[in-house]
């Protein structure tokens, strides 16, 4: 959960110094003609080279191999595609690849976001890895896809899509952060489908997000596997409209690397003073609301965490409880049986703290909840649908 340090990325992940971006003759591309006007820019030194050469409408195509560098688009209706074996290593770099142009001194779209600076990006297969930060920045942009890809071992995110809307990240794969893989964050109307996560801190993280659908997803082999939050410091100050269905979601037990805060007079061995949310989250934890509202957790299998299966509770940095979150025909099966410290105890396949209202379980199959009775005091009266 990171609130102090996360706070501080909020303001300081909006521009691309000019020294991380490697530049190239623009003569290094080649371009090809189409009968519609779009061409097909072929990398032939740097991907920079290839993207400065591009106009709307045009794809750039990167070959196998490695490329060392950090690449800034800020061409709208763009696509860059190659294979898996097309690899940007951003190793010394931020991050491997940020589309949008970070304008200064406009009106926002929201308060604390640039306007739409592009549009109708594409980014197809390639390999992004070793970013300092991220693999992929996409601040202000409209209308997005990011398919196909592997995003490995950049330190903190892979995806991360900000003050971005009409997005859809699938069929990528990857891992290996301190932080989400894929990262949805003061975004609207993002679908995260068919993505296959593991080894890293959170497979996939929505906060303060507006209208986001994660479907269809392999996660497992995180801290966590997908986690729903409000964290302060950012333009919006709420989680909405959240459908979370058909995921699986299974062995979540990553040891977090965050040692637990301390705090008087409970001393936890290994504890640090209080300064990254992260240290407040539990190993073993498979889908977690704190303090989201409108969220519909459905259809998903949940099996193997050693903490918690599904849980909602409130949210410890004042923004109140989970609110109209409904749970129904999950399987949600032996999580619970080895919980971390950080728990504080509690632990099982189905987990709620009582506040909030309109939150609700139906038609689950599970074996223990916390409290006990929970799942059953707290049922739906009518089944929700939603699509």
């Amino acid at each position: 959960m990171r609130q102090p340090l996360r706070a501080r990325r909020a303001l300081t992940m909006v521009a691309v110094p000019a020294a991380t971006v490697l530049m190239a003759p623009m003569l290094a591309a080649q371009a090809a003609s189409a009968s519609d006007g779009a061409r097909t820019i072929t990398v032939r030194t740097t991907i920079q080279a290839a993207v400065n050469a591009a106009r709307p409408g045009d794809t750039v195509l990167v070959p196998p191999g490695t490329y060392h560098e950090s690449v800034l688009v800020t061409t709208s209706h763009l696509t860059i595609k190659g294979s898996a074996a097309a690899v940007l290593d951003a190793s010394g770099f931020t991050y491997g690849m940020v589309v949008g142009d970070q304008p200064t001194g406009a009106a926002p779209v929201f308060p604390g976001c640039t306007p739409v600076s592009v549009r109708d990006f594409t980014l197809k297969g390639l390999t992004i890895r070793n970013a300092d930060d991220t693999g992929i920045f996409m601040r202000g942009v409209d209308r997005f896809r990011v398919t196909g890809g592997r995003y490995v071992n950049n330190k903190e995110y892979g995806i991360f899509p900000r003050c971005s809307r009409d997005g859809r990240i699938d069929h990528n794969a990857g891992g290996g952060g301190r932080d989400a893989t894929i990262y949805v964050g003061v975004d609207d109307n993002v679908t995260v489908e068919h993505n296959d996560l593991s080894n890293g801190e959170i497979g996939i993280e929505l906060e303060d997000t507006l209208a986001t659908f994660v479907r269809d997803n392999n996660v497992t082999g995180n801290v966590a596997g997908i986690f729903v939050i409000v964290l302060p410091g950012l333009p919006r100050t709420s989680t909405d409209h959240v459908v979370i269905e058909g995921n699986r979601v299974k062995d979540n037990n990553l040891p977090n690397p965050f040692p637990p805060p301390c705090a008087a007079p409970d001393q936890p061995p290994g504890c640090a003073p209080f300064t990254d949310d992260l240290q407040l989250l539990p190993s073993g934890t498979g889908i977690l609301s704190v303090g989201g509202h409108d969220v519909l957790v459905r259809d998903n299998l949940v099996k193997g965490n050693d903490t918690v299966g599904i849980g909602m509770v409130t949210n410890p940095f004042g923004f109140g409880p989970a609110l109209d979150t409904h749970v129904v025909d999950n399987t949600v099966r032996g999580n619970g049986l080895h919980p971390d410290l950080r728990s504080g105890g509690q632990a099982g396949d189905l987990l709620y703290d009582g506040e909030g209202t309109g939150n609700c379980f139906a038609d689950n199959e599970f074996t223990t909840d916390f409290p006990a009775g929970i799942a059953t005091a707290f049922a739906c009266p009518v089944m929700p649908h939603r699509s």
